[in-house]
């Protein structure tokens, strides 16, 4: 009877989803080409909180002269990750959100799971209008496991735009049990399968200084994941650095930087260097190209032996499970409403 009971309720949570889900991410081009590249990157650059500057000077320079020079270096670049599902981002959030669906679904809820882009397709906006149109409630929940305005901010600045009342939005959580767990799977998984190297490097995308001096939490929350990474792994302060990647334009960035850091771990006799990412939740151009290529190189270069890319946590069940647990109070309490 039991058994015939969770069918039932498995039965009805797929035919008649109550409630959204939405996995939001930066989000890519739509192909691997010059033009597809230059479209994206107008729109993600002309976003207010990712470049600050006056509208009426950045935009000319932005459309003129940045995105004619950089979109065919970076098409080259997509081109080399790219996969028959698209771009690896856009193919492991739908990915993710196919199988936190079937695992909500599991636990008897009746839901429906998407994902959603900030920059470029499936559109965030077009995505959230949709299920608050369509369920009774919605859960968002950012792939962003720390804050900053220049994402997460920005996802919440354009959400504000349309009514969210019934919408349950996870923004952050760089401390979380269920998300730090995840990732210490992630790794000892690794070693398990490869070995363990002489140091690990965990690297963050990088921040303006200025930003972070005006409050952005965003290191501190970077900051706060390694501490409770390090921790879960029984790491010495001897055996990992934390470091931040991805430099763009002028100015001072947070730092250490990743390169840097890596050339200067050769120097000093480290022979094998294993890298993490904790701040993406899917791997894209910056852990697969930057990352596992030109770090890669760098590293080799400076007279490391061996380089190893620890992948993100993608579509893998220890994450599909975290996000589960994660979403799971904020789905019991709507239903119960």
């Amino acid at each position: 009877m039991r058994h015939l009971l969770f069918n039932l309720r498995l039965i009805m949570a797929i035919d008649n989803p109550t409630h959204g889900v939405l996995l939001i991410n930066l989000g890519s081009p739509d192909a691997a080409t010059t033009d597809a590249v230059a479209k994206w990157l107008v729109e993600f650059l002309s976003d207010p909180d990712v470049v600050e500057l006056p509208r009426c000077l950045w935009l000319p320079l932005l459309k003129n002269i940045i995105v004619p020079r950089r979109a065919p270096h970076l098409a080259e670049l997509y081109s080399t990750i790219w996969t028959d599902q698209g771009s690896p981002l856009t193919a492991i959030t739908r990915r993710q959100a196919a199988a936190l669906e079937t695992r909500l679904i599991k636990r008897g809820y009746q839901v429906q799971v998407a994902a959603a882009m900030r920059y470029g397709s499936p559109d965030l906006m077009t995505m959230l209008t949709q299920f608050r149109r369509k369920y009774r409630t919605t859960q968002v929940m950012l792939q962003y496991p720390q804050f900053a305005q220049s994402t997460s901010g920005s996802c919440l600045r354009v959400m504000s735009s349309v009514d969210t009342s019934g919408t349950n939005i996870i923004n952050s959580y760089p401390t979380e049990p269920a998300y730090i767990a995840a990732l210490c799977h992630q790794i000892k998984q690794y070693w398990q399968t490869h070995g363990r190297g002489d140091h690990l490097l965990i690297s963050y995308h990088g921040l303006p200084e200025r930003t972070v001096r005006r409050g952005d939490p965003y290191q501190q929350q970077c900051e706060q994941t390694t501490v409770a990474l390090v921790d879960s792994l029984e790491l010495n302060p001897d055996e990992y650095t934390l470091c931040y990647q991805s430099r763009f334009g002028a100015g001072r960035w947070i730092g250490p930087a990743s390169a840097k850091t890596a050339t200067d771990l050769a120097a000093n006799g480290v022979e094998r260097l294993d890298v993490i990412c904790p701040g993406f939740s899917a791997d894209c151009l910056e852990t697969l190209e930057e990352i596992s290529v030109q770090l890669r190189d760098q590293f080799m270069a400076a007279g490391g032996k061996a380089f190893h890319y620890i992948p993100a946590l993608n579509d893998s069940p220890a994450w599909i499970n975290a996000m589960a647990d994660m979403l799971e109070p904020g789905i019991q309490e709507q239903t119960d409403d």
